[in-house]
């Protein structure tokens, strides 16, 4: 994948995040039920999608320094 095409695709997930983090869709997993790993549903779906923002932002930067020779 091409580097203009990796960052569009990075800039659209962190577009899901926000819409998945925020009020509307976050309302769809707040309801009760059982735990997660030991967490309330709502914290482990904000802890889900912190990862996933990190693990997209690690490998946008290892393949823009893969690119840079280093």
């Amino acid at each position: 994948m091409r580097l203009p095409r990796l960052r569009r695709a990075v800039v659209l997930f962190f577009l899901v995040y926000a819409a998945a983090a925020t009020w509307p869709v976050a309302l769809l997993v707040a309801e009760g039920g059982p735990l997660v790993l030991g967490l309330p549903r709502p914290m482990a779906w904000a802890i889900l999608w912190i990862l996933l923002g990190f693990a997209a932002l690690l490998l946008l930067d290892h393949l823009e320094n893969r690119g840079a020779g280093d």
